[in-house]
């Protein structure tokens, strides 16, 4: 078997395998690998086994039940796993953010009815947490499951019409034969190791996403300055929270289209076409919204420094250093300045590694070879 031949059955095994749940990837794939050993030891031509075998889509059929999936095998796991994330992402942050309020909201106690007034904030926090986030769970699984059921049937509709569009020319040049409905030059190569998406890093920021965007809905209060004075907690807001119902929107906005791309890339997995696509398409719009949200809308705190000196009280002189640091205009600058320049870098590695080792940059070479 020759080095060609034997890339050749590595693409066919990959494309029946990623179609099965994990469960069965292995011994399909050591049941299939024996199976077309034997066949090329017969036959002598790798092609023509694997012409006979047939498209490797409708091979896999046959490990697969006859059930109808709302999500199917090929992004079941993924779906399982995204959901778990989104989950502890999204509960975790709300229950804390719940008691720390109920906390902070208690009256002053003394000592003797200091137990029963702690006790009644946690409950109180507990149950308004346990409440907000099982309605941010529901919502966020009728999300997920939306969006990956989605992708199921696109798949499923762009794997008809590629079919339909070679028919139709199959049936113009030549006769309509199980020779000439698939062949082996169908096969696209299996994923360069480098053209794989990290995962890691797919997960770390859509865990960053959740989190600050729980963050910024529930407790925008906790991005402040905090002081303490003997029990007392002084806090200064850095945002407007005057004006947040104007900011949000578009804050929000711009984190959902980031989502959205970092699970396009955790799903699809590899660098390609439609990665790169998303990639330019998410960073231009994140860009246009950092400039309307950082020098268009109101976000800062407009008394930030007062409020602070004010609260610094007679330790005014050791902060003063830090006061005139202070401005609104420099801390925006400088935040789109960095927005501008991760997300341009992100776009230009996401450019090299699609054109250097993306899937579909490979297949249409390997087609034209």
């Amino acid at each position: 078997m020759t080095p060609n031949e034997k890339d050749y059955m590595d693409r066919y095994i990959y494309q029946v395998i990623r179609r099965l749940p994990k469960a069965q990837r292995d011994e399909v794939r050591m049941e299939l690998e024996e199976l077309i050993s034997d066949m090329y030891t017969d036959k002598g031509s790798m092609e023509e086994v694997l012409t006979e075998l047939g498209d490797p889509a409708e091979f896999a059929k046959q490990y697969q039940s006859d059930q109808r999936y709302l999500i199917g095998p090929e992004y079941f796991d993924t779906y399982l796993w995204f959901v778990r994330v989104v989950f502890i992402c999204t509960a975790i942050p709300i229950l804390g953010i719940s008691l720390i309020n109920a906390i902070g909201e208690m009256p002053a106690v003394t000592s003797q009815s200091a137990a029963p007034v702690i006790i009644r904030a946690i409950v109180s926090g507990l149950t308004a947490g346990i409440t907000d986030a099982l309605l941010s769970c529901v919502t966020a699984f009728g999300a997920v499951t939306l969006t990956f059921a989605i992708m199921e049937r696109k798949k499923i509709q762009l794997e008809m019409k590629k079919a339909e569009k070679w028919s139709v020319k199959s049936l113009s040049e030549e006769k309509k034969t199980a020779a000439f409905r698939w062949t082996p030059k169908f096969l696209e190569p299996v994923p360069d190791k480098k053209a794989m998406i990290s995962r890691g890093d797919s997960i770390a920021g859509i865990v960053f996403i959740v989190i600050f965007s729980v963050l910024l809905i529930f407790a925008p209060n906790f991005f402040a300055a905090f002081f303490t004075e003997g029990e007392t907690v002084t806090t200064v807001p850095v945002f407007n929270l005057e004006q947040w119902g104007i900011v949000l929107p578009a804050f929000i906005l711009s984190l959902l289209i980031g989502l959205a791309d970092e699970i396009l890339r955790l799903i699809v997995g590899v660098y390609c076409s439609l990665v790169m696509i998303s990639n330019i398409v998410c960073g231009v719009l994140q860009i246009l919204l950092g400039i309307v949200v950082l020098k268009v809308l109101p976000i800062w705190n407009p008394n930030f420094a007062l409020e602070l000196e004010m609260a610094l009280g007679d330790k005014a002189d050791s902060g003063a250093r830090f006061l005139t640091y202070w401005n609104a205009d420099m801390v925006s600058n400088g935040l789109l300045t960095f927005i501008v320049a991760i997300t341009l870098f992100e776009i230009g590695a996401t450019i090299y590694k699609t054109l250097r080792y993306g899937v579909s940059i490979r297949n249409e070479k390997n087609l034209g070879a």
